[in-house]
């Protein structure tokens, strides 16, 4: 047994001495090309849909002839980088960012041709949303709508939309955006037969019409998609849906509200309501209002006309109804035609009280009204701003009587008109006093700003600021911040 362990351990001891030997074999070492890359920082903010632009310095140890070949990599910071996306094949870096706001890691790879070895650096990339805040235009051009933005910073975004969705656009005729706040903000984009909507922060499309309802319509979606009180309220073909949002998310429409037992009805889609009465709707067939709760499937007339609390009878006006909007608190001004077309009325509706038929107004010899295009109510006092053709009024409902407060140059034709409120920024103090007016010229499109003086009237009369390079303006709406 001694044998064995004295025989094991000179076995043991010469291998550890074999392992010690010198190694002393022919190997060839070839020094190579080392890469070194240097740049300002290493850390890059860029806006959304906006061009990142990275330039590097290269230093080699033993440059050579067949030169080297450069690739960028973008992908999410967060999480393994499953969607990578190349930028670049060159040297210094330009290209635009279509990522959604948030952390990626940029990697920057150099390989030497001749040796195939590569050095790399990493950039930190913050995308940030361009998007924020700003007017949001309805561009048409060869047949196809997109959305522009005008940022407040006075930077203007194009194809926002079409960049956002891969290359899809938005249908010709697409002429108004509706913005809910909401737990947060909901836009919503309506064309002729269809309805989206698209995320708050990149404009990458969320729903389409039928994705609205539990048994959907045949798509023809009006004005105003809104939330009216505690409900979501949807114009479609003249019938009104509307969604609690007393209920869990999503908020789905059913059926649409049922007639009050007097026939066919369509509703003209304008919002009329107050959280503590309800809604209110005119019906252009009967040419009269009526009125639904919040939890209400049935629509319902409007209280019995009393000659001395009511300054017009709700359930039976007899008139066309050309326009509709809040004014201050509860209260909505509406513009009406008789049906020779020869005249004009407001009727004032409080819609927060149980007598809503507070006063009328004969307007009709107000110059510019009969054949205006475009309305706006001031949200402080008792105006109502229009357009006829390429000139802007100020009706003072009150007084009955209205002033020309600007005349755009010969063909120039008025496309919308809003009125500025930021809702991120309750102090803005361009809030309610200023008014947006888009305008469409030999197929351009432009956007003004008109500052309000406290008369009313536009300030010096004439504009602030213009911007210029639009194709035909459908619409615009004020997007606040997120």
């Amino acid at each position: 047994m001694l044998k064995h362990i004295k025989l094991l351990c000179c076995i043991s001891l010469g291998i550890a001495m074999a392992g010690c030997y010198k190694d002393k074999g022919n190997y060839d070492y070839i020094d190579i090309n080392e890469v070194s890359i240097t740049s300002d920082s290493s850390a890059v903010v860029v806006l959304q849909q906006d061009t990142l632009r990275i330039n590097v310095q290269l230093k080699q140890t033993m440059p050579d002839a067949a030169g080297l070949t450069y690739e960028w990599v973008l992908y999410a910071a967060n999480g393994t980088p499953l969607e990578r996306r190349q930028l670049g094949t060159g040297k210094n870096l330009t290209a635009m960012i279509s990522e959604k706001p948030g952390n990626y890691n940029l990697d920057y790879f150099v390989t030497d041709k001749k040796t195939g070895v590569s050095f790399q650096k990493r950039f930190s990339i913050s995308v940030e949303s361009a998007f924020g805040e700003g007017w949001m235009v309805l561009e048409e051009n060869g047949g196809t709508t997109d959305i522009g933005l005008v940022t407040r910073g006075k930077k203007i975004f194009k194809n926002i939309y079409s960049t956002s969705n891969k290359g899809q656009k938005l249908p010709a005729g697409t002429r108004e955006i509706s913005i809910i706040q909401y737990r947060g903000q909901e836009i919503y984009i309506l064309s002729p037969a269809d309805m989206v909507q698209v995320d708050y922060v990149d404009f990458t499309k969320i729903k389409r019409f039928d994705q609205f309802f539990y048994d959907a319509p045949a798509p023809k979606p009006e004005g105003n998609y809104l939330l009216g009180g505690s409900d979501k309220v949807m114009y479609n073909n003249g019938l009104v849906y509307t969604a609690s949002t007393v209920l869990p998310p999503p908020y789905t429409f059913g059926l649409p509200l049922i007639g009050a037992g007097e026939g066919p009805y369509y509703m003209e889609p304008y919002p009329i309501f107050s959280i503590s009465e309800g809604k209110f709707f005119y019906d252009r067939i009967s040419q009269r209002f009526f009125r639904a709760g919040p939890y209400d499937i049935e629509l319902s007339p409007c209280p019995q006309f009393d000659p001395a609390a009511d300054a017009y009878n709700m359930n039976n006006v007899g008139k066309k109804l050309l326009y509709a909007e809040q004014n201050v608190t509860d209260v909505h001004n509406l513009l009406f035609k008789n049906n020779n077309n020869d005249s004009l009325f407001i009727y004032v509706l409080d819609a927060g009280i149980s007598n809503p038929a507070v006063a009328k107004y004969d307007v009709t010899g107000v110059p510019g009204l009969l054949g205006a295009d475009h309305y706006r109510m001031s949200k402080t006092l008792t105006y109502l701003y229009y357009s006829n053709g390429n000139k802007v009024y100020k009706l003072d409902i009150l007084a009955q009587t209205s002033t020309l407060l600007y005349t755009f140059p010969a063909g120039t034709q008025v496309a919308d008109m809003k009125m500025y409120f930021n809702w991120k920024d309750f102090d803005d103090a361009d809030n309610n006093r200023l008014i947006c007016i888009a305008t469409n010229e030999a197929g351009h499109g432009k956007l003004y700003y008109f500052p309000l003086a406290v008369t009313g009237n536009f300030e010096g009369n004439t504009y602030r600021t213009v911007f210029n390079g639009f194709g035909k303006i459908n619409g615009i709406a004020y997007k606040s911040g997120n």
